[in-house]
């Protein structure tokens, strides 16, 4: 795999990172989103330690994460109960 070192600017610090290419452009836009939802924190609620809001950035991107694992795992569950009738519905027809 190709290595790339990049540097990455998150709460007025540098970031120093070697990634794979094939990631630079999921990192940067990842980078973007975190930098837009910072501004946002700092205006809603007034913060100023970059800290603080880096934190809350981190909670609301974890909260966002385990929903979408939630509801992945729920789907998975359906879809394998669905699996599981269809093979009983078929076997009852054979």
């Amino acid at each position: 795999m190709n290595k790339l070192n990049i540097k990455v600017s998150l709460a007025n610090r540098i970031y120093p990172m070697t990634i794979d290419s094939k990631e630079e452009k999921l990192i940067r836009l990842s980078v973007s989103k975190i930098e837009k939802k910072i501004k946002l924190l700092k205006s809603k609620y007034s913060v100023k330690d970059d800290q603080d809001v880096l934190a809350m950035c981190a909670l609301q991107l974890c909260v966002k994460l385990e929903k979408v694992l939630f509801n992945k795992t729920s789907i998975d569950k359906k879809i394998t109960h669905n699996i599981i009738d269809m093979k009983k519905s078929l076997s009852d027809l054979i």
